[in-house]
């Protein structure tokens, strides 16, 4: 008897495309801010930001990044699967159950407490494994995860007890990137606290250092290059981890940076419904929209169910014939309906069904952007990113 894996089909036109050519131009634009040989590790946890994580994987690789960033265990294993021998690094929860997949995927840990530390000495004994690739995360100041400071030198000692453990890098999270750079900022006062941390591990060689996420990495550059007296830890720490900036999109509550990064997520849909609405009649739940005159509303294939938030109900745009046309009435959650009256009169041409309709991305001159959906959700571009369904297929352009 044969059995064959079941591949799910994707009939509707609703997609995501996904431009990898876009992610080796961000990847290579950060890899451009800092000295040749700097460490970066492009994350791409949580499916790489909902982009599709084994297909940016790839595209990262052959923009020539060495090192790969995920959250979740099962993320790396993923990777593995798809046939990534590289270095990935884990950066969220480890356990006893976890630890031998870890080592026998040859995953690197990102350490952040003892028990952790002991689950993988353990998985160590039992599977016989030659060497444990660590990191270890402090806690600077964040307070979510990672060893304290003065756990430092203790730490220290148990890596020369324990040989199983080659120790491979040093990091920490910093809370507010925006401000790095800047000798009184937050950054600074974490950055400071890794300097005195990495005095413990300076007898280890070639161990990496790294702390900056997408904000930090570009206002450190920023400072620098506009002749900016830098805190003094800032010009220490620069290995990179970016993440959302590798999307192009800005990080929540951070100035515009000038380094060419574009988006590389395009949301596409298409009109299979069109009503001519006389005035005073209704549009979808609730009601909450009413015409005010005869209007072309048309519906389409795109809900909250597939990531476009209920909270967009009569306040996003969408792009139709390169024109913005606004949402009307509540989204459902396969559907939402567009008031596309405005430019029928404009062009004088009726709807057809079949005609795109963009939600994210450009069409003509006219663009919308992650962050313009976010502000109108009243939530950040990684939410949007990462609250794209998978019942949305990823179409991946090279």
């Amino acid at each position: 008897m044969t059995t064959r894996s079941y591949r799910p089909s994707h009939y509707r036109r609703s997609v995501a495309e996904i431009d990898l050519r876009q992610i080796d131009r961000n990847f290579r634009a950060f890899v451009g801010l800092y000295p040749e040989g700097t460490f970066i590790c492009p994350m791409v946890k949580a499916n790489a930001y909902g982009h599709g994580d084994v297909e940016v994987a790839k595209a990262l690789r052959g923009a020539g990044a060495k090192f790969l960033g995920v959250a979740l265990v099962e993320e790396g294993e993923k990777l593995r699967h798809s046939g990534d021998r590289d270095p990935i690094l884990i950066f969220g929860p480890v356990d006893s159950g976890s630890s031998e997949t870890i080592l026998r995927e040859n995953l690197t840990a990102v350490i952040s407490n003892w028990d952790q530390l002991q689950s993988l000495e353990l998985a160590h004994a039992t599977e016989g494994s030659s060497v444990v690739r660590i990191h270890l995360e402090f806690n600077t100041g964040m307070n979510r995860l990672g060893f304290e400071p003065e756990e430092a030198r203790k730490l220290r000692s148990y890596l020369n007890e324990h040989r199983e453990f080659r120790l491979e890098g040093l990091c920490t999270h910093l809370l507010s990137g925006n401000d790095a750079g800047e000798a009184s900022g937050e950054s600074e006062i974490q950055l400071s606290r890794l300097v005195q941390i990495i005095e413990a591990f300076k007898d280890i060689p070639d161990v990496i250092v790294h702390a900056l996420n997408s904000s930090a990495a570009v206002n450190i550059w920023k400072r620098k290059i506009e002749n900016k007296d830098l805190g003094a830890a800032s010009g220490k720490i620069l290995g990179l981890r970016p993440g959302i900036g590798l999307y192009g999109a800005q990080p929540a509550n951070d100035e515009e940076a000038s380094i060419g990064l574009q988006p590389v997520m395009s949301l596409k849909t298409h009109v299979i419904s069109i009503h001519q609405v006389q005035a005073g009649e209704k549009v979808s739940y609730g009601p909450v929209w009413t015409a005010k005159k005869e209007s072309t509303i048309a519906a389409v294939p795109f809900g909250y169910a597939d990531g476009y938030r209920r909270s967009l109900t009569n306040k996003a745009q969408v792009l139709f014939r390169g024109e913005r046309a606004p949402v009307a009435g509540t989204v459902c959650m396969d559907y939402f309906m567009v008031d596309l009256t405005a430019i029928v009169e404009k062009t004088g041409k009726p709807v057809v069904i079949g005609e795109e309709i963009v939600l994210m991305g450009q069409q003509g001159k006219e663009s919308i952007t992650a962050q313009e959906l976010a502000d109108l959700a009243g939530t950040i571009s990684y939410e949007i990113f990462t609250g794209i369904s998978e019942r949305v297929a990823r179409v991946f352009l090279r």
